[in-house]
């Protein structure tokens, strides 16, 4: 609100014509001149004028936006302002408050009388209990028995204003602007007051009946639950509220109210309290049959949450009820839980015919989470014997209520959303029953799916079996050997009249692919399922989950299925007229790989060929062809990319013990390395094709670098035997293709052979610098041009110069040019992640220095004017979001080179108006005294250069700079 104390030549009559012009649906206002508006009306709402045309504003004769206006800015003044009138001001500013909230109660102008009636309360609230004690019994008896001609004659409008009154108050307790005394003082004051309150709603309870009275009397109650009266106070009115449920005028309302009560946080602390409520809220069954009877499924909802929020924030109690020896609330607790069952197994289909079960799932989570953080074991297994009954009946529930319908065209599109939805939540509470029951809850399931098959039961109740048992994969113990058997061995006798249930049990599979590894005899039953779902194209996705899963956990067993398996995906490959989706076809590509790569090399080479051929035939045909096939290319290289990746997955496990072990006992390594070399060598004339024609094609050239990245990756040191055909490919890639693939594969050449660096791998390093210095050519405009090109570039010198410093030592003193030129260039750069990657290189390059004295002599030289334009960009030319950046290179020279770092800073600061003006003295003195402070920290030193920027750039004052 810079502008309030501006606002000062604004009549009301101008005001007035900025409203109508503001929220006119006829003036054509452009966005600027509406927001201008906007701020003008925002800024009078606080300035002192508000005192005086807010009441003018207020005139019935004014539209309805200005009179609205006008309580809006009322309303904020007296909030935020109040302090600005004296007694006697505020004193008259209430009886003015009184007069115009009777009026326009009279005239049923609701939105104004709700703004006045919050300007109403924070006058209250200012003034109590200082200025005003017993307010609220005041203000109570000033509506009430006043002698206003129209509230005489309308009783009923006073008791709508105190109500309105008493409902807010609490409300707008939270969003006074006092201090934490005054707060205290005024809530102690309504803690006293509400005893009068409480009378008060008594006396409107037995003297009136029409609704727009009563409903108020709850919203009021919750108001004040929620302000911290403790629930004591209010038990008297506990009968009336829920006699009331059954009012259907007043049931949102106290719905509303009994919710909050339901939901108090700290509700356990009244353990006598709620018990004497449980009665109440098992009574609620008998709203809950009628709602069912007539099919108001509204009603029910509200209903089911009410029971819900109770069971959840007080299942504590429930437990404690059950195990209590007071046989009579031990019924009451299971009464309950058999109330939440009978709202969880509610008939109808999810969510057409009943929206009730989804909200329950909450409060057997909750009771299953209580039941097993009871740290006592004997109280544990007795709770657990207690309430077994309720999780194992809530299985058979779950299994039920997650049943897909019969006709799936009955959902609508956000129908069916809410039903994934409410399976999810189905799956979900399983885990939890799982978490209790443990393999009981498996024994179950089980069950229910033997007599699902026993029964020949609908195809719908096995595939919401089959969805739970799925769910519980990632629990099951890998020595799980009594029901997962039992399982699988009914698999084959669902009823598979569905691709639905066929696509639930192949995801099931794969998910248990690591277990069935273990148990090869129900595998194998498991693996022709897989096959023979893969002619269906409404099958292959989830077939070729299951199967790819089930091969990369039992490769060796799954290899004896190459002849099974190769056909299917060959020809799921190349039919035309089964539409495979790409992400499929990637992983059918992926299958084939796999199950080759255990395979003797002359057998991987031969599948290989089948399925390459006509690959290599497609790209032979794009490149001969005139017109562009960049993406058709793209295409058929990705394929291939896949292909060796699958190969190769088990070659290049390499991280840890256990997969080197199973890497030497599976696999032959120099089998990988005669297959991807035979492939590379076979590749190498195609790829030297489309480079011919695609050499500066950035996607095109990705992908080919990222075939011979994965090659690399996995035959390591072995892609020395294919070594010339990589640097041959590299060097046939076009002038401008300095891509991250491109930078990435050279980096891993080098990291490879850098030991014994021969004339061939140097110059990729080189053809790198070349291709950089032609296009940037000390061109800063290029930089800021292609700022991701640049940051992948610095990213790469600086990997190579800190992990091969052996390579930069070889390097021509034009490289070290070269860097020199980024860095003072670079550095100026805006771009975030482009700027971290400079000042990265920049940091790693002075740090080099030290070990090469070219670098050294060179650094030298142009360290005056690398620091002149750091210093710059601290002190101003760049945004202040990036001086973390821009202080890394200049702490990494303080700390490599402490003498020239010292005298380049002091000449610069040695001109007064460098890096700006503002920059005084004592701040330049504070930033020398940190560069030549042995003990300053990285962290340290960004916050007093930060500190430096600040105060270049005069956002902050001397006296806060130290």
């Amino acid at each position: 609100m810079n502008n309030i104390n501006v606002i000062t030549n604004y009549s009301a009559e101008d005001i007035e014509r900025i409203i109508d012009n503001f929220y006119s649906p006829t003036c054509q206002l452009s966005i600027e001149q509406r927001q201008q508006l906007n701020s003008i009306l925002e800024n009078l709402q606080y300035s002192t004028l508000a005192w005086d045309f807010s009441w003018k504003l207020l005139d019935i004769n004014k539209s309805a936006s200005v009179q609205f206006f006008g309580a809006v800015a009322l309303c904020n003044k007296i909030s935020k302002n109040l302090s600005e009138l004296d007694d006697n001001q505020i004193q008259q500013l209430f009886q003015q408050l009184i007069q115009r909230l009777i009026f326009y109660i009279s005239i049923h102008s609701k939105q104004i009388i709700i703004k006045l009636t919050v300007a109403l309360d924070h006058l209250i609230l200012h003034m109590i209990p200082d200025k005003w004690n017993n307010g609220i019994t005041a203000i109570i008896n000033l509506f009430t028995q006043s002698q206003n001609e129209f509230l005489i004659q309308h009783p009923e409008k006073g008791h709508l204003i105190v109500l309105n009154i008493l409902t807010i108050l609490p409300e707008e307790f939270s969003r006074i602007n006092v201090s934490k005394s005054q707060r205290s003082l005024i809530r102690l004051e309504l803690e006293k007051e509400f005893s009068n309150v409480l009378n008060y709603l008594q006396f409107i309870i037995s003297t009136y009946d029409q609704t727009d009275i009563l409903s108020k009397i709850f919203s009021c109650l919750s108001k004040w639950l929620e302000f911290g009266i403790s629930i004591l106070k209010i038990e008297i009115i506990f009968e009336y509220l829920f006699n009331s449920l059954n009012n259907e005028n007043l049931f949102d309302d106290v719905c509303d109210c009994l919710s909050v009560l339901f939901t108090l946080p700290d509700a356990l602390k009244y353990p006598s309290i709620f018990s004497r409520l449980l009665p109440y809220v098992i009574q609620f069954e008998t709203i809950l049959d009628q709602c069912l009877t007539i099919g108001n499924k509204e009603k029910a909802e509200c209903i089911t949450k009410l029971i819900t929020q109770f069971g959840e924030n007080l299942v504590q109690l429930i437990v404690q009820m059950s195990i209590t020896t007071n046989s009579q609330s031990q019924i009451l607790s299971h009464n309950f839980c058999r109330l939440v069952m009978k709202c969880t197994e509610m008939k109808g289909q999810y969510p057409i015919e009943e929206i009730c079960s989804a909200l329950t799932f909450s409060f057997w989570n909750a009771l299953e989470e209580e039941v097993t953080s009871i740290n006592e074991k004997t109280n544990q297994d007795i709770l657990l014997e207690l309430f077994r009954p309720y999780f194992e009946h809530l299985i058979e529930v779950l299994i039920s209520k997650g049943r897909l319908p019969d006709n799936e065209n009955i959902f609508t599109y956000e129908d069916k959303e809410l039903f994934r939805c409410y399976r999810s939540d189905i799956i979900d509470t399983m885990i939890c029953m799982y978490n209790i029951l443990g393999n009981r809850a498996m024994e179950v399931l089980v069950n229910y799916l033997l007599i699902s098959i026993e029964q020949n039961q609908s195809w719908q109740i096995q595939e919401s079996i089959i969805q739970l048992i799925g769910a519980l994969y990632e629990y099951i113990s890998p020595d799980e050997n009594q029901v997962l058997p039992r399982i699988f061995s009914l698999l084959p006798k669902l009823n598979f009249s569905n691709s639905v249930i066929i696509n639930a049990t192949l995801t099931v599979l794969g998910k248990y692919s690591s277990w069935l590894g273990n148990h090869q005899d129900i595998l194998q039953n498991c693996v022709h399922l897989c096959i023979n779902a893969l002619s269906n194209p409404e099958l292959i996705q989830s077939a070729s989950i299951a199967l790819k899963d089930l091969i990369k956990e039992n490769r060796m067993y799954m290899s004896r299925y190459l002849n099974d398996i190769f056909p299917i995906m060959k020809n799921v490959l190349e039919n035309v007229h089964i539409h495979v989706q790409s992400n499929d076809r990637i992983r059918c590509l992926s299958i084939i790989g796999y199950i080759l790569s255990v395979h003797p090399s002359n057998i991987v080479i031969n599948h290989l060929n089948i399925i390459l051929v006509p690959e290599v035939n497609k790209l032979l045909d794009y490149v001969s062809q005139i017109n562009n096939n960049q993406e058709n290319i793209c295409t058929s290289l990705n394929f291939i990319s896949v292909l060796i990746t699958a190969i190769g997955y088990y070659g290049d496990q390499y991280d840890g013990e256990d997969n080197e072990q199973q890497y030497k006992t599976v696999e032959n390594p120099s089998n990988i390395t005669e297959v991807l070399c035979c492939i590379l060598r076979d590749l190498d004339p195609i790829l030297q094709m489309i480079l011919k024609q695609y050499a500066d094609n950035i996607q095109v050239t990705e992908k080919i670098c990222e075939i011979l990245s994965r090659i690399v990756t996995i035959l390591r040191e072995s892609s020395s035997l294919v070594l010339n055909i990589f640097v041959q490919l590299l060097q046939n890639m076009g002038p401008n293709i300095l891509h991250q693939e491109f930078l990435n594969f050279v980096r891993n050449i080098l990291l490879l052979f850098s030991k014994d660096l021969d004339k061939s791998v140097f110059n990729l390093f080189l053809i790198v610098l070349q291709k950089f210095q032609c296009l940037f050519n000390g061109d800063i405009q290029w930089l800021k041009n292609h700022v991701d090109i640049v940051e992948d570039v610095a990213n790469f010198f600086s990997q190579v110069i800190k992990k091969l410093p052996n390579i930069i030592h070889q390097c021509p003193d034009e490289v070290f040019i070269l860097f020199i030129q980024l860095i003072k260039n670079g550095i100026q750069l805006h771009e975030p992640g482009t700027l971290k990657s400079i000042s990265t290189f920049t940091s790693n390059f002075i740090e080099y220095t030290k070990s090469n004295q070219r670098a050294t002599n060179l650094l030298q030289q142009n360290g005056l004017e690398i620091v002149q334009i750091l210093l710059k960009c601290i002190g101003g030319t760049s945004p202040h979001h990036l001086i973390e950046s821009l202080s890394l290179p200049l702490f990494t020279l303080s700390k490599s080179y402490l003498d020239w770092t010292t005298c380049w800073v002091r000449q610069c600061l040695n001109d007064p108006n460098f890096p700006s003006s503002s920059a005084k003295r004592h701040h330049r003195e504070t930033l020398l005294k940190i560069l030549t402070s042995k003990q300053t920290s990285r962290s340290s030193f960004k916050d007093h250069i930060n500190t430096f920027s600040l105060a270049c750039r005069e956002t902050i004052s001397k006296e806060n700079y130290s």
